[in-house]
């Protein structure tokens, strides 16, 4: 019953919420009782908000594209419109589709991966922040990350840099948002059982970094997470055992990191 009731009156919102880790984290957070404004670049968030809906949870859906400022501000008026109050918003957008060798990395794919792993961050942090501040109930931020921000990973330097990038964003905002009392963290996980990793993992998008994948993953000792491992997770930072907790990187990975 604590659980069902934690998040209760509060409202968050959940970037790439359509599908894979956006999905569990707003159906983790649903259960605790929050309403949830799933946002997402493609018409697929049309789809899934209208199968949370059935299923009896306040749910509402906006376009959102993370590179995109006034993309990221409509959003979040959309939400307190329609629910009146942002509390918890989670940014769990990302870009990693592309792996390539270093010698190989083109401009466009540097481009893409700064605009959407780390300007998309600061995008939804600066919105997030202008409407947590005004509204002066404080609130959380949740970024998602990846082992990629403390580990390298072979023909992926772009992701991994802009991962990176990810935490000290999270520990700078978290410094001058405290005032306001807008906890601001980032869960960091390893190789999760999503659409995506699975066709990184198949080799259906590189056949070379998917047999590099399956091979590390299989050395897991914990082995690989399901979606809802890193939901909990970002559950933990919105709920109130987490009021004092912020700046922080959470690793969410079966113990990958113990291995040489």
């Amino acid at each position: 019953m604590e659980r069902q009731l934690e998040l209760a009156g509060k409202v968050a919102m959940v970037t790439g919420a359509s599908y894979g880790l956006g999905r569990a984290i707003t159906e983790e957070l649903l259960a605790r009782g929050a309403k949830v404004m799933l946002t997402d670049i493609t018409d697929r968030v049309e789809t899934t908000t209208e199968e949370l809906r059935r299923n009896g949870h306040d749910v509402a859906h906006a376009s959102l594209d993370v590179t995109r400022r006034e993309s990221v501000k409509a959003a979040v008026d959309k939400t307190l419109a329609h629910f009146g109050r942002l509390d918890i918003f989670v940014n769990n957008a990302g870009w990693s589709k592309v792996m390539k060798p270093l010698r190989e990395i083109t401009a466009e794919d540097w481009d893409t991966y700064m605009a959407i792993n780390v300007r998309g961050n600061l995008f939804c942090l600066q919105e997030a922040a202008e409407g947590m501040i005004a509204a002066g109930n404080g609130g959380r931020f949740v970024s998602i990350a990846s082992t990629a921000a403390v580990k390298p990973y072979k023909r992926a330097a772009a992701y991994c840099t802009s991962k990176s990038a990810i935490p000290m964003l999270v520990k700078s905002a978290a410094l001058e948002l405290a005032e306001f009392g807008i906890t601001v963290n980032c869960v960091a996980p390893g190789p999760t059982t999503t659409e995506t990793n699975l066709a990184h993992s198949s080799g259906a998008i590189d056949p070379k970094v998917g047999e590099e994948k399956r091979r590390r993953e299989a050395l897991i000792p914990l082995g690989k997470n399901d979606p809802e491992d890193i939901a909990t997770a970002v559950a933990f930072f919105t709920s109130a055992a987490a009021r004092r907790v912020t700046g922080q990187l959470l690793v969410v990975e079966g113990g990958g990191q113990l291995l040489s």
